[in-house]
C-alpha cells in the first residue's frame, strides 16, 4: 500500500500544473518554467516528457536485458555442471535474449509507425496550439 500511495504522488507530482500569467498582448500566456542556477529545468511541452520518457524506458530495458544476461552466464560458469543450475542458468540467458529481441521489435514497430503518421520517432514533437488571437 505504501508503495502504490508513493507513485501516486509521484505521478500526481508530474502533472500538477506550474503557474501561468497573463501578459500584456492579447491571447498571450507566459508559463514560469522554474530555473535551477539560470538554466531552465523540467520538460518545454508534452512531446519532450514523451520523448524522454520512453528514451529512459528503452535504457533502463536494455541494462536489465544486460544484467540478466550477464546472470545467466555467471550462474552457468558457477554450477559446477550440475544440471538443474545449467538449465536455470540458461532459461535465463534464453529468457534475455527474447526480451531483447521484444525490445528490438517494439523500437522497429514504433518506427515504422512513425514513418507511417509522419513524425520523427527520435525527436517526438507534439505541435502546440497557435497563439495567435
Amino acid at each position: 500500500m505504501k508503495k502504490l500511495t508513493a507513485l501516486g504522488s509521484i505521478i500526481a507530482s508530474l502533472f500538477s500544473a506550474t503557474k501561468a500569467f497573463a501578459s500584456h498582448s492579447v491571447g498571450h500566456i507566459e508559463i514560469a518554467r522554474p530555473q535551477l542556477e539560470g538554466k531552465f529545468v523540467g520538460f518545454k511541452n508534452l512531446g519532450d516528457f514523451i520523448q524522454k520518457t520512453l528514451t529512459l524506458a528503452f535504457i533502463i530495458a536494455v541494462i536489465t536485458v544486460l544484467a540478466m544476461l550477464i546472470w545467466g552466464a555467471f550462474e552457468w560458469i558457477t554450477s559446477g555442471g550440475d544440471k538443474d543450475s545449467v538449465g536455470k542458468a540458461r532459461s535465463r540467458i534464453i529468457n534475455a535474449l527474447i526480451g531483447l529481441a521484444v525490445l528490438a521489435i517494439a523500437f522497429a514497430l514504433f518506427q515504422v509507425a512513425g514513418q507511417f503518421l509522419g513524425f520523427n520517432v527520435l525527436n517526438f514533437n507534439i505541435p502546440e496550439p497557435d497563439q495567435t488571437p
